[in-house]
C-alpha cells in the first residue's frame, strides 16, 4: 500500500464537527473505527494497517480532538510511540493538533471573554483542556522566543 504522495490534511478545519471530520477522513487512505480501548488510551494509530481506533466511551468533544491527533500521526506515518523518539513524535503531534483545532482569533476572543479560565475557553472552542494547555504552551514558548530574540538584538 504505497503512498502516491505526501499525506495532507488540508481539508480539516477547526470549525468542523466530529461527524464532518469523519466524513472528510473517508477521503483519506486510513480506516477509522471505534473500540473499547484500555483506560488512559483515548485513541490509537497503527501505521502497518493505517487504522485509527477511537475509544467509544469518550464524549463527543474528546472524540473530535482524538481523531485530529490520530490523523496527524497518520499524516506523518508515525510507526512508533516508544522511547525518546516516540516521546518526540507525541510532542510534535500534540503541538500540531492544538494548532489545527484552535483558531488564534477565536482563542483570543474566548480568553478575553472568560478571563483566561481554561475550562470555559475549552468549552467555547469545543476542545479538551489538554488542547488548551498545549496551545498555551505554544503561546508561552513563542513569547519566550520573542523575548530572548529581542534581548539579544539589544545587546
Amino acid at each position: 500500500m504505497a503512498d502516491k504522495g505526501p499525506r495532507l490534511l488540508d481539508g480539516l478545519t477547526s470549525t468542523m464537527t466530529y461527524g464532518q471530520m469523519r466524513h472528510y477522513a473517508d477521503t483519506l487512505n486510513v480506516t477509522i473505527s471505534s473500540a473499547l480501548l484500555p483506560a488512559g488510551m483515548p485513541g490509537f494509530y497503527d501505521e502497518a494497517t493505517r487504522t485509527i481506533l477511537i475509544d467509544r466511551q469518550l464524549i463527543y468533544c474528546q472524540k473530535r480532538c482524538t481523531l485530529v491527533h490520530e490523523l496527524i500521526h497518520w499524516q506523518h506515518a508515525d510507526a512508533t510511540r516508544k522511547g525518546v523518539y516516540g516521546a518526540r513524535l507525541e510532542r510534535r503531534t500534540r503541538r500540531e493538533t492544538a494548532l489545527k483545532l484552535i483558531n488564534p482569533l477565536e482563542y483570543q476572543t474566548a480568553e478575553a471573554m472568560y478571563e483566561g479560565d481554561p475550562y470555559q475557553i475549552a468549552c467555547e472552542l469545543d476542545v479538551t483542556l489538554q488542547i488548551i494547555s498545549d496551545y498555551q504552551h505554544i503561546l508561552d514558548s513563542s513569547h519566550l522566543r520573542c523575548k530572548v530574540r529581542s534581548q539579544s538584538q539589544q545587546a
